[in-house]
C-alpha cells in the first residue's frame, strides 16, 4: 500500500488546478454573469464545473493505486455526494463572507479554497476511494 505523503501531494497539485478552474469561474459569474450581491449563486456553476474535472483526475490519478475500483455508480455517487457536501460548505462560507462580513467577492476564495479541500479530501480518502 501506498504511504499517505504522495497521495496528499497528488492531491494537491489536482486540487490546485481545480481551485484555479473554481476561482476563475466563480470571479466570472460573481463579476459579470450574476448582478451585485449574488455572490453566493456563482458557487454552484465554478463547483460542479471543478466537480466534473476533480472527479476524471483523482480517480484516475490522485487516487489511483489506492483502494478498490467496484465500476458501477457506487463511486461516482459518493464522489458527488462528497462534493456536493463541498458546495453546502463554499455557499455558506462565501455567505458568510460576503454578507456577514461584508468582504469583497475574492475574499470568500480564501476559505473556500483552503477549508473545503482539507474536509473533501478526507473524507475521499476514508469513502469514496477506500
Amino acid at each position: 500500500m501506498e504511504s499517505l505523503f504522495p497521495q496528499i501531494l497528488r492531491y494537491a497539485i489536482a486540487g490546485a488546478g481545480a481551485a484555479a478552474l473554481y476561482g476563475v469561474t466563480y470571479l466570472l459569474f460573481a463579476d459579470h454573469v450574476f448582478p451585485p450581491g449574488y455572490a453566493t449563486v456563482a458557487v454552484i456553476p465554478a463547483f460542479f464545473l471543478s466537480l466534473t474535472v476533480s472527479f476524471v483526475v483523482h480517480s484516475r490519478w490522485t487516487f489511483s493505486g489506492y483502494g478498490s475500483r467496484t465500476g458501477g455508480a457506487g463511486q461516482p455517487l459518493r464522489f458527488a455526494l462528497v462534493q456536493l457536501g463541498g458546495l453546502a460548505l463554499n455557499a455558506a462560507l462565501t455567505f458568510a463572507v460576503t454578507h456577514g462580513l461584508g468582504g469583497a467577492n475574492w475574499m470568500a476564495l480564501i476559505p473556500c479554497l483552503t477549508l473545503t479541500p482539507l474536509a473533501t479530501f478526507a473524507v475521499q480518502r476514508l469513502w469514496v476511494f477506500r
